[in-house]
């Protein structure tokens, strides 16, 4: 069956030769990569003026950073074949990444649309990556950086409902072994960090991971807080051969909490 594509654009924070990152793409993409007809990639490295110390922009200068991403978008997207594909922000400069059909013709377009901002240094510059490289092991999350996204998304849908995300409650996690010495293995670690074992099961459609565990323990689910114990976690079911596959909870609003 033929992949589908779905527009689906997401952020996620890490860090680039030591420096933090903030990395903004399409991952829908990955349903479809690499597209044939768009093998060149073009990016657009642009000097930040007022970055906060970290290298990460800054309020002040964020309007301004996003015309010039919008206006560059504006022109390339005329051009057949040009595909938005992320957006990196580090050490002081905001890279833009296109793939394009035809190198010299969108690079020149790109230096069009940036003549407006001439007060800003900007490089632009194309090269062949017919496979998507760039895209597939630069822009797209590793599955650590996947799992924090994920973790936001869950977080804000509970803040969404009203939940008091300050109130601990008990909290459910989800983890696949492939052998049952991992799982055992994991298991007493998890133990001696307070969760307990709370279901098991053998999934025979997961058949690389076919066990899967559930352990719990009572938890805030305030976002830092959430990526600190499930990166924990995550690590612990990695050093047993195990893919922790994420939580769930119930709502806590404030009405229940009083009850």
């Amino acid at each position: 069956m033929e992949n589908k594509y779905i527009e689906n654009w997401d952020f996620f924070f890490t860090e680039i030769a030591e420096n933090p990152a903030s990395i903004s793409l399409d991952l829908g993409l990955n349903r479809i990569a690499p597209v044939k007809e768009s093998p060149v990639l073009l990016t657009a490295e642009i000097e930040m003026k007022d970055p906060q110390d970290n290298g990460l922009s800054s309020k002040s200068e964020s309007e301004k950073l996003f015309e010039i991403e919008d206006t560059l978008h504006d022109e390339l997207a005329k051009l057949p074949g040009s595909i938005k594909a992320g957006r990196v922000t580090t050490d002081g400069a905001r890279l833009l990444y296109y793939y394009v059909s035809n190198g010299p013709e969108a690079k020149k377009a790109a230096k069009s649309a940036l003549k407006k901002f001439s007060s800003y240094a900007a490089d632009i510059y194309t090269e062949n990556d017919a496979k998507w490289d760039k895209y597939k092991e630069y822009l797209y999350p590793s599955g650590y950086e996947m799992h924090t996204i994920m973790n936001r998304h869950v977080v804000e849908n509970l803040r969404s409902k009203g939940d008091d995300l300050s109130i601990p409650r008990e909290v459910d996690h989800y983890i696949f072994f492939s052998t049952e010495s991992g799982k055992s293995a994991f298991l007493n670690s998890a133990e001696k960090l307070g969760y307990k074992k709370t279901s098991e099961r053998v999934n025979e459609k997961n058949p690389e991971h076919p066990i899967t565990l559930r352990v719990t323990r009572t938890d805030a689910v305030e976002y830092n807080e959430v990526c600190d114990y499930t990166s924990e976690l995550y690590d612990l079911a990695e050093e047993h051969d195990g893919v922790y596959d994420g939580w769930e909870t119930r709502l806590v609003t404030p009405e229940k909490a009083a009850k």
